[in-house]
């Protein structure tokens, strides 16, 4: 009997240390890049935004005090996160983009323009070249 035994063990030692090959080959398996992580990132933030959007929907006070209640306790979050240099980088880079953004949102909107020359915030919009003064 203590044959059987041992070789009764012997067989779940050998089946405990066989180890099962991957299925999957490395050519299936996508090797994240910087830009693929920045992206992801970037969805997330956008999902986050629009959830908070929807919240301030749903709240009984203003929408612009929500706004800045976000975006106070974010900057604040990035303050104690980031370096200095860091973080003033970060706000001034921002605040240009925005402005560029804004700025180029607002010239392809139609109800912004006024058939007088200039748009609605008094900037000379280009002459048509094909009118003469003659």
């Amino acid at each position: 009997m203590s044959d059987f035994k041992d070789k009764k063990t012997n067989k779940n030692k050998s089946k405990s240390k066989i180890l099962e090959f991957k299925t999957k080959s490395l050519k299936e398996q996508k090797i994240e890049t910087n830009q693929d992580i920045w992206n992801k990132m970037d969805l997330y933030a956008k999902e986050l935004v629009e959830a908070f959007d929807e919240k301030t929907n749903r709240e009984n006070i203003d929408r612009d005090h929500c706004l800045y209640l976000f975006h106070y306790r974010l900057m604040q979050k990035m303050m104690f996160r980031m370096s200095y240099p860091a973080f003033k980088y970060y706000t001034k880079s921002v605040s240009r983009q925005l402005l560029e953004h804004h700025k180029e949102f607002m010239n392809s909107l139609d109800e912004w323009t006024s058939d007088d020359g200039q748009d609605d915030f008094g900037r000379r919009i280009e002459a048509n070249k094909n009118k003469t003064l003659h």
